[in-house]
């Protein structure tokens, strides 16, 4: 019996300094990982959101770079300090020998150097400032744009890149060790993918700022899918430093395709159309006296003139307004104002998730009681107030005979830059085909032969119409004047319809249509 005790007791024993041994170990392990964790400088060396990108994959945000070289100061990285801080700063910085991260012009790698290439958001080759938006530097959110409405896609696909090392009780860098990267999805491709062809975008943007439009827009869409190849705002906002831009009088920050307008006489072709579907024909004549009467008030054609006895491609080449006004009365304005609401006229316009147009105003039969409201419509003013996103799907059906749903959204990119595409939206028939080769042949002879010849090519046929619309709004006893030109091209076999507004400007002949033509011209010239 006392054997086994004995037995019993060292068999315990030895099992208790096991035990003592093992804890010990783990002890002496976890202090040595802390005592080495307590020595390791982490610098973070640039962040990372998911990407903006045109049709074709090239970027619209993070599109330069800029060199952050991580360093060890000592002898092997002094040569780099000194270029970058001076020579008595570098001499600080290696008796200190705290590692550190600077920005340089030069790459430069070696055992104490490594440089990084980490992206800049909004660069000087930036575009499409309004559609893409920007976003609150602190936060990190998007505040505009797609940034703002594809925020949590964005953030979910964001990255970071930092550098450890490895330092002593005083916080200096441990020389001869390695330095670790942590590399955490910094590299991703994972985006939103735009419509926008980046080309055209900046063709349109300098179009745009070359012109004597202060304030406006120019959109341009691809026949037939709806997607919006450039969308361009005037003025411009430096989006790394948007409060340059806040005492502006002229909404830098506003997206102008989005907002309704009085349109004028770019809506007379669709009071064409509409007639023509009714079964008035293309040669239906009206002679202008150079003003018409309805009920007690007088409508007068521009500087009073007369044009006399005209057809109605005649009348569109002279924005005849007593002609539309008497070809209304002739048509049913029931069926103007059909068409007009199957074009998406008094609906926002959706061209991506958190990003629409606004409604704009149609007016209905009960307006038309009034005899000078169905009048002002005739020739787009009154009540009338639509969207340049509306005036293009318009056109769109002037050209095509369809009506398609704009867009911005041509798809997700992943992580390895795969990109899951969107369904194109509805394709609904809203023109006849005889009406819309009637609307090609009468609206390419306004450019030709028209008040629209500031738009006209050597190069290519071009088709549309000007609009000066009326605002409501005074300054110094003046009324600020909305001027459009709408348009498509080729003329007679159309890839591509274009709108552009001028806020306050003196004609659509004068303000617009030189813009028109210089976009068409240079979607054809880089088009080969």
């Amino acid at each position: 019996m006392k054997k086994r005790i004995i037995t019993a007791v060292l068999s315990l024993t030895v099992c208790f300094s096991l035990l003592l041994i093992r804890i010990i170990e783990l002890n002496t392990k976890k202090y040595s990982e802390a005592a080495k964790e307590g020595r390791t400088k982490t610098i973070q060396v640039g962040e990372t959101r998911g990407k903006i990108y045109d049709r074709n994959l090239d970027l619209l945000v993070d599109s330069e770079e800029r060199l952050i070289a991580a360093a060890v100061p000592d002898e092997k990285s002094f040569e780099s300090l000194t270029a970058k801080f001076g020579k008595s700063e570098a001499m600080n910085l290696v008796r200190e020998a705290k590692p550190l991260i600077f920005e340089t012009k030069t790459e430069i790698n070696n055992d104490s150097v490594r440089t990084f290439h980490v992206p800049v958001r909004y660069g000087s080759d930036s575009c499409a400032v309004h559609l893409v938006g920007y976003i609150d530097k602190t936060t990190k959110n998007g505040l505009s744009g797609i940034e703002k409405a594809y925020n949590t896609y964005l953030n979910e696909n964001s990255g970071s890149l930092s550098v450890s090392f490895e330092t002593d009780a005083g916080g200096k860098a441990l020389s001869g060790l390695d330095k670790t990267i942590n590399d955490n999805n910094f590299n991703s491709k994972a985006g939103v993918v735009l419509t926008l062809d980046k080309r055209i975008q900046k063709l349109t943007e300098s179009a745009l700022k070359e012109s004597a439009i202060q304030s406006g827009t120019a959109v341009v869409m691809h026949v037939g899918t709806g997607e919006i190849y450039a969308m361009a705002s005037a003025p411009e906002f430096n989006r790394n430093d948007p409060s340059e831009s806040l005492s502006s009088t002229l909404s830098p920050f506003v997206n102008k395709a989005l907002q309704s307008y009085a349109v004028g006489s770019v809506f007379k072709p669709l009071v064409a159309a509409a007639a023509l579907e009714n079964g008035i024909s293309e040669n239906y004549e009206y002679e202008c006296k150079g003003y018409i009467d309805i009920g007690e008030v007088r409508y007068e054609c521009y500087a009073h003139k007369a044009h006399g006895k005209q057809t109605m491609k005649e009348a569109l080449e002279n924005s005849c307004n007593t002609y539309f006004i008497n070809l209304l009365e002739k048509s049913d304005p029931d069926l103007l104002l059909s068409f007009c609401r199957s074009l998406g006229f008094s609906s926002e316009t959706v061209i991506a998730d958190g990003i629409k147009g606004a409604k704009g105003i149609l007016p209905d039969n009960n307006d038309f009681i009034y005899p000078g409201e169905r009048a002002n419509f005739a020739f787009g003013q009154g009540k009338l107030l639509a969207t340049p996103l509306q005036m293009l799907n318009a056109y769109h059906a002037l050209a095509t005979g369809n009506s398609v749903s704009p867009t911005v959204i041509r798809g997700l990119a992943d992580s390895d830059g795969l990109v899951r595409l969107e369904k194109s939206g509805n394709v609904k028939k809203i023109f006849t085909a005889s009406t819309v080769k009637k609307m090609r042949g009468m609206l390419s002879s306004v450019v030709e032969n028209g008040n629209a010849n500031k738009a006209a090519s050597s190069l290519i046929s071009l088709a549309g119409k000007t609009g000066t619309a009326q605002s409501g709004i005074f300054t110094d006893n003046e009324e600020i004047c909305r001027t459009w030109f709408c348009g498509f091209f080729p003329s007679q076999n159309p890839h591509y319809i274009v709108v552009i507004l001028n806020e306050d400007g003196e004609s659509g002949s004068a303000d617009c249509a030189p813009v028109f033509k210089r976009i068409c011209e240079g979607i054809v010239h880089d088009n080969g």
